[in-house]
């Protein structure tokens, strides 16, 4: 894990995000802990090198650290902090994203290697799993690999296909391969997150939503809230608010127009809204 730990410092030099060569690769980085903040996560498989990390969903609390990853199979707002870093010793962590399309491409070979699909109602979309002697084997390919910059195009595809099959035989695996192969409850809740996500500015009506699901609504609102931890409305809710911050923040819009952006007819609402999750209101996340 040291010489893991050495790749990602001096691939990760910025507290904060750090892009690197490889497609899909960032090396996360922060020098001290952090306070709860919200963030909406993508389908990812995060693999914490050094410290300690926690993110809620609903009011289920998971931890992240050098012997669990965590796996997000369906887009999820959250709440994360980071609760063991420092200056002498941060927080590092590899996060690879991935699309269904390549968890499809790895079932049509993986065969009675992996396990079955996830039957039963739905769980949380996200999970924190043990990390194995294989997962971590590819972990460190792939540091190794951004020092070699004329093997990535040929190698790291091959790594991300391997790190998804070693995810997809873990405790998510029958999750996920239930999204990909379009059965079940996962699925259907699913495809209306990414509907919600495609633009989460229209009027959603959770009846229209349950017929796209092919749900009563009763099952539809159990079966959403057990996938993403929030009823439909809270979870459209925390979407919106998460990107009008993110259009504050990074001064792509003004306050009436990140409010009226993502579907808030209310300016006060809006704010009194922004302010409960975020602790600030709007004005004062716009870049001086």
């Amino acid at each position: 894990m040291e010489s893991l730990a050495a790749g990602c410092l001096a691939h990760g030099p910025v507290d904060g995000v750090n892009p690197t060569s490889v497609d899909g690769l960032i090396v996360y980085r922060k020098n001290a802990p952090t306070a709860p903040a919200s963030a909406v996560y993508g389908r990812c498989v995060f693999l914490v090198v050094q410290g300690r990390k926690e993110t809620r969903v609903g009011d289920d609390l998971f931890v992240y650290d050098p012997a669990h990853y965590l796996v997000t199979s369906v887009p999820l707002p959250v709440v994360s902090a980071i609760r063991d870093a420092s200056a002498a010793r941060p927080f590092l962590s590899l996060a690879v994203s991935f699309e269904v399309e390549a968890v499809r491409e790895i079932l049509s070979k993986g065969g009675d290697a992996l396990p079955p699909l996830s039957a039963g109602p739905p769980q949380r979309g996200l999970a924190s799993c043990p990390v194995t002697p294989a997962i971590r084997d590819v972990a460190g390919r792939f540091v190794t690999l951004l020092d070699r910059p004329d093997d990535a195009a040929v190698l790291a595809p091959l790594y991300h296909r391997e790190l998804l099959y070693h995810v997809l035989k873990g405790p998510q695996g029958g999750f996920l391969r239930a999204v990909a192969m379009g059965h079940g409850q996962q699925s259907a809740i699913s495809d209306v997150l990414a509907a919600i996500h495609a633009d989460c500015a229209q009027a959603f009506v959770v009846a229209e939503l349950a017929a796209q699901a092919g749900m009563s609504e009763s099952v539809f609102y159990e079966a959403f809230r057990s996938v993403t931890g929030a009823t439909p409305l809270q979870y459209i809710k925390r979407l919106r608010l998460q990107e009008a911050h993110r259009q504050l923040t990074l001064g792509l819009s003004n306050v009436s127009g990140a409010a009226h952006g993502v579907g808030y007819n209310s300016l006060s609402q809006f704010s009194r809204e922004f302010t409960r999750v975020f602790g600030s209101n709007p004005s004062a996340c716009v870049p001086r």
